[in-house]
């Protein structure tokens, strides 16, 4: 048994407790809402899920707390706790999805005072019986007793239990498949592609989805047999894969250990010091302990406590201990905390206060000087220590060696005690208060195969061989804890003529039974453990589990911290804590290239490489493959893991000392009470490979159908569904936490919609586990053109990327991107299906003319929202507001009016279509467009013209180009003055944002004549006005003093009136009552004389330049010769050009440009070289019926 001295404290740190207790008591009495009271010794805990924004997704529910069991009380505890102390305001947060209504439940009381009473709203006093008070020791031999018995003989299912199952089991299913039986059965059906082999990805080359039938693929993901489409899915039993008796071995260990300790001289032999913070620490979890109170001041100073898990509190790995180097020794600074932290790492500027000002010279004074001659002298001196092997020795650009090499020093344990105590006495002094209630933490995990032996008494001999050589256990505190496992493996295969190597899995039913059991061991009105259930391999049958208790219960008082029940062939994927396919990066591969582009310019630069996203996904691959293949001829068994407290362990061990079972091996589970599946490894793994590489299949299949230009949104949502599912494929995973796939339909809230819910639909993993044993795919799928099947299609809930949520600064407009995205979809959706409709196409096609003007819109006041006056910034940021002078002067506030309009002859602008061109156009080779080149609006245009080339041709999408060009010009007179790094510029002298103002001498002029008009002018006037002679403004006319709506009346429009309009031109062009029409904008003959009116109003020029006059000739050459000097304005910026290889370098973290051919490149009819061409026709044709009119003469 392990000793345990009574905890002594040295005086400095008692007096430091009584400080930190005086304190938190200023504050508790300072920040309370009400008058001062006696504090709850367990406090309600309030679980916030952040402070406002807007709620981040529903659909990624890996991000939301674990579903918890409904069957008493829950006080939510994980480790994202959120507590205010008072509890910090909810902000607007949507309820927790769920397909039943929850029942409320009554809190029981907590206090003294509230179990003597309990007011009502009427003030009606109840009497509330005490509960029966038992002593702390009772709970502890009690727990004790309860898991000695646990860890001698697991307690699950009975032997009649399981018979009755059994029966139950056989009458509910006509069918039991064991997995060896699909396995072989599946195989034999017909081919299906291997790519988990395979070290590249999919291409389109490689026509993958096509090589795989319809039939075939929906036998695979949702199990129905082709000869049979009207049948159930198959069903899967792992109890026809069971084979009983199998020959076990039962040891024991200490797999973890740690908590909180009083001082540095903890360590008996000294510290291995670090001087740097390591780059990624390792403590990673909350520990399962409580959470510890952490301060600090928000935006407005005002100061807050609140509870942090440890991982979440401010630390640094201060080093290891000599002798037991698999325990690490942090600091943690609960005052260093700041306010939506993303890093719990220490700030440089606070770290290196910390080691010059406080840490290096107490080091100094407590050492001598032949040792500290040795230590670095200061922060800069420690960290240049750190990168000189990396940089001073570096040749070349990259290096395959670490930027930065862990250094460490030798502190001796004679000084440690001083060196803590003067540690705790700076902190005191004035300037280091943010260094106060400093805490030290020490862990050691993964300890299982230090520590395996199998009795008590040499698990207890070997373990304290260790840890009593390196801890003085005098300076242990509370908390502190020990995870006693124990681990039941069948014997191990050496010989190919022995039987097959064999692997265990829990049965759920006995995990179950034990969770009912260990509860039993505790007050009927003590709250339940929080009970986590992770099915494997979305298998219903087995998985594993995990017991919290809850701060308040019986067990937690008495020591029992947390309970853990998995299967040791977990190993085979695990790489420390890293598992497969668990980066959620990777789901930026399943994006358009162009929205992630977008998403990353709105988001603030966020970036996401798809080139590493694409090894990081290839390595996974081959991960798997390596690790499957070479995993045949393992045994792999059950561990079940119990972190107690250090009272409890020693309770738990002074048990197994009264039994005599110290020194006797523990019993195999006997054949009757088996509370697990026996399966043939080969078995196994092969069904592991079978899963992961079938997702990989669906997953690729549908990255494959796209090229690098473009990638519709169904299919992003597929891959998104393939990608999250490969989660769950091999290991065990809480799939409850991902709606898109455990659930089939349900409701949330949204005032939206007319009766106040918004329907959403899933995978139905839930539904088909319980049915078939596995989690199928419902048939939502259309496995034709891998998209989720309509009616479904528009409530599978896939529609929020990873890459999405990490953008919480500026949320609002990254969704804001996705929705015009997915509306971009549908429009290609629509024009697909309405493809031979030209009524259709066109409509659509102005749809998208709208859309991708008011997109424009919405990034111009976006740019300058600053500058918005509050009334006018929600129209302004939704693309509402016109971009016209009284409409823009409106929308600023007063500080920021008039407009600045750009003048003078220095301009770098001086014609709208160079304007036009600099703003909307794309690989021209001319401009530059440096950090806006991605903006929104511009991939929707790009979007829309290639989506407009697929469907119609290039022809049909240049026509496109010109009819919003023309829109653009006719109704846009307020415009950004761009230049190579910024989408507007200021001013040099006063810093004003400047504008190009687009006028019209000729449209002014005639508005000003027929001043009967109303203001401001509706859209239908649009289609009226000009569009050649806008330039820029003038002294004699700087702006337009009128205000045009913008053309978006179709966007107003729901997607169920669109298509219901769509189906009516349909409708009508198929019954032939409409009337084919040029193409074209062709104005009426009244609108073109008004246009000619307004284009020349004095003494216009009329007909072919062969008819002109000597006279007319020269006034047409002078504006066109001037129009052509402005089009050479703007030098060519032909950009550097690398040749690239055909086959992209996975290994390679640069991402190369993609190439284009040049018939794609944007050097058409809107390009500036193109104008010129025609402008040089032009001028030569004027100039030849000069030449002509002279010769005559």
């Amino acid at each position: 048994m392990l000793c345990r001295p009574q905890i002594l404290s040295p005086p400095e740190s008692a007096r430091q407790a009584a400080q930190a207790a005086k304190r938190t008591t200023f504050f508790d009495e300072f920040y309370s809402a009400g008058p001062s009271i006696v504090a709850d010794p367990h406090p309600p805990i309030t679980h916030l899920t952040g402070t406002g924004e807007p709620s981040v997704t529903h659909e990624l529910e890996e991000l939301l707390p674990p579903l918890s069991p409904g069957l008493a009380p829950i006080e939510l505890e994980d480790d994202h706790l959120h507590i205010d102390e008072p509890p910090l305001p909810l902000g607007h947060f949507e309820a927790a999805a769920s397909p039943e209504p929850e029942t409320p439940v009554l809190r029981s009381p907590r206090t003294r005072s509230e179990r003597r009473r309990v007011v009502n709203h009427l003030n009606i006093e109840i009497r509330v019986p005490l509960p029966p008070i038992i002593r702390p020791g009772e709970d502890i031999c009690t727990l004790a007793r309860a898991l000695a018995d646990q860890l001698y003989q697991h307690h699950g299912c009975c032997h009649q239990c399981h018979e009755q199952a059994h029966t139950a089991h056989q009458e509910a299913h006509l069918i039991h498949t064991a997995l060896a039986d699909y396995l072989d059965h599946i195989n034999t059906d017909g081919d299906f592609p291997d790519v988990l082999s395979s070290t590249t990805i999919a291409t389109r080359e490689s026509n993958l989805a096509q090589r795989v039938t319809k039939q075939r693929k929906q036998q695979v993901f949702c199990g129905i047999d082709p000869g049979q489409p009207d049948q159930l899915p198959t069903h899967l039993c792992l109890s026809a894969d069971h084979r009983p008796d199998p020959t076990l071995e039962v040891t024991l260990d200490i797999d973890s250990v740690g908590g909180f300790v009083s001082s540095l001289a903890v360590a008996r032999h000294g510290i291995r010091w670090y001087p740097m913070q390591v780059p990624v620490s390792d403590l990673q979890s909350g520990l399962h302990l409580n959470p510890i109170s952490v301060q600090y001041h928000d935006l407005n100073g005002q100061a807050h406590t609140i509870r942090r898990p440890v991982h979440q509190v401010p630390h640094y790995t201060f080093g290891r201990l000599i002798g037991f180097e698999d325990i690490s020794l942090y600091l943690l600074f609960p005052r260093l905390y700041r306010e939506n932290q993303q890093s719990s790492r220490l700030l440089d500027q606070d770290f290196k206060q910390w080691t010059d000002d406080i840490l290096l010279p107490i080091i100094n004074r407590c050492h001598l000087g032949h040792l500290v001659q040795h230590y670095p002298s200061s922060f800069d001196h420690s960290r240049l220590n750190a990168t000189a092997r990396g940089v001073e020795m570096r040749s070349q650009r990259v290096d395959l060696v670490v930027r930065e090499q862990l250094l460490f020093y030798f502190l001796p344990p004679e000084a440690l005690t001083t060196v803590w105590e003067q540690i705790l006495e700076a902190t005191q002094r004035p300037g280091f208060h943010q260094f106060q209630d400093i805490k030290i933490l020490i862990e050691g995990k993964n300890l299982k195969t230090l520590t395996k032996a199998h009795t008590l008494a040499d698990l207890i001999e070997g373990f304290q061989q260790h840890w009593q050589n390196a801890v003085h256990e005098t300076y242990l505190s509370e908390p502190f804890f020990y995870d006693i496992g124990k681990e039941t493996c069948p014997t191990a295969v050496f010989e190919p003529s022995e039987s097959q190597p064999q692997t265990l899995l829990w049965r759920r039913c006995c995990l179950d039974a034990y969770s009912q059991w260990i509860h039993s061991k505790q007050p009927p009105d003590a709250p339940h453990a929080l009970q986590r259930f992770y099915p494997i391999s979305m298998l219903e049958d087995t998985g594993s589990l995990t017991l919290e208790t809850r701060r308040s219960s019986p067990h937690r008082q008495a020591g029992l911290f947390y309970s853990q029940f998995y299967a040791s062939v977990k190993e085979v994927f695990t790489a420390g804590n890293i598992y497969p396919f668990t980066n959620s990066g990777l789901e930026t591969l399943a994006l358009d290239p162009k929205l992630r582009k977008t998403w990353q310019t709105v988001g603030g630069g966020l970036s996401h490489n798809p080139i590493a996203l694409n090894r990081a996904y290839l390595t996974t691959k081959q991960r798997c493959h390596a690790a499957l293949q070479g995993s045949i001829q393992k045994v792999f068994g059950l561990r079940e893991e119990h972190r107690v407290s250090r009272t409890l362990f020693d309770q738990i061990m002074r048990e197994f000392q009264d039994r005599g079972q110290l020194t006797t091996p523990f019993l195999r589970i006997p054949d009757s009470l088996e509370s697990f599946y026996a399966l043939p490894t080969s078995t196994l793994l092969r069904w592991f490979r079978w899963n992961i590489n079938k997702f990989c299949v669906g997953f690729e299949m549908v990255y494959s159908l796209n090229d690098r230009h473009f990638m519709t949104w169904e299919h992003t949502r597929m891959m998104l569904m393939f990608l999250r599912c490969l989660l769950f494929s091999y290991s065990g995973g809480l799939l409850e936490r991902v709606s898109g796939c455990w659930r089939d339909v349900w409701f949330r809230p949204d005032p939206t919609q007319p009766d106040g819910l918004r329907r959403c639909e899933g995978l139905g993993f839930q539904r088909n586990m319980q049915q078939s044993g596995y989690g199928w795919f419902l048939d939502k799928i259309d496995w034709e053109m891998m998209v989720f099947r309509q009616p479904a299609a528009q409530f599978i809930q896939f529609n929020n990327p990873s890459l999405q949520a990490a953008y919480h600064a500026r949320y609002s407009q990254v969704w804001d991107v996705r929705v015009d995205f997915i509306q971009i979809s549908q429009i290609h959706q629509w024009m697909t299906e309405f493809s031979s409709i030209l009524t259709c196409q066109e409509y659509l096609q102005k749809y998208l003319r709208q859309l991708c003007l008011r997109a424009f819109r919405k990034d111009v006041f976006a740019q300058i929202k600053p500058l918005l006056n509050k009334e006018s910034a929600t129209a302004a940021l939704a693309g509402e507001v016109p971009l016209c002078w009284p409409s823009l002067e409106n929308a600023l506030q007063a500080r920021f009016r008039p407009p600045h309009i750009a003048s003078g002859n220095r301009m770098a602008v001086k014609h709208i279509d160079v304007l036009f061109t600099w703003l909307w156009e794309w690989r021209d080779g001319r401009f530059k467009r440096k950090g806006w080149d991605n903006k929104p609006y511009r991939l929707l245009y790009q979007k829309s013209f290639e989506i407009i080339t697929l469907i119609q041709g290039k022809d049909a999408a240049h026509e496109w180009k010109q009819s919003l060009k023309a829109s653009f010009i006719q109704s846009h007179w307020m415009l950004p003055y761009p230049q190579n790094n910024s989408f507007m510029r200021k001013s040099k002298e006063s810093g004003q944002v400047m504008w190009w103002s687009s006028v019209h001498r000729g449209l002014d002029l005639y508005y000003k004549e027929l001043d009967s008009f109303e203001k401001p002018f509706p859209a239908s006037y649009i289609k009226h006005h000009p569009i050649d002679h806008w330039g820029p403004s003038r002294p004699s006319l700087s702006h337009l003093d009128y205000t045009i709506q913008p053309e978006q009346r179709l966007l107003h429009l729901s997607d169920s009136d669109l298509y219901q309009h769509l189906t009516e031109l349909r409708t009508q062009w198929n019954s032939r009552t409409w009337t084919p029409r040029p193409s074209g904008r062709q104005p009426s003959r009244v609108i073109f004389e008004i246009q000619e009116r307004v284009e020349n109003p004095f003494n216009p020029i009329t007909g072919p330049v062969e008819t002109w006059s000597i006279s007319a000739c020269s006034r047409m050459l002078q504006p066109a010769l001037y129009k052509y000097e402005i089009l050479q304005h703007r030098q060519q910026c032909f950009q550097r050009r690398h040749r690239h290889s055909t086959v992209p370098d996975y290994f390679s973290d640069t991402e190369p440009e993609v190439q284009v051919d040049a018939d794609q490149q944007t050097s058409d009819e809107e390009g500036i070289e193109p104008q010129k061409t025609r402008l040089e026709e032009y001028i030569q044709r004027i100039e030849r019926r000069m030449f002509e009119i002279i010769c005559e003469d």
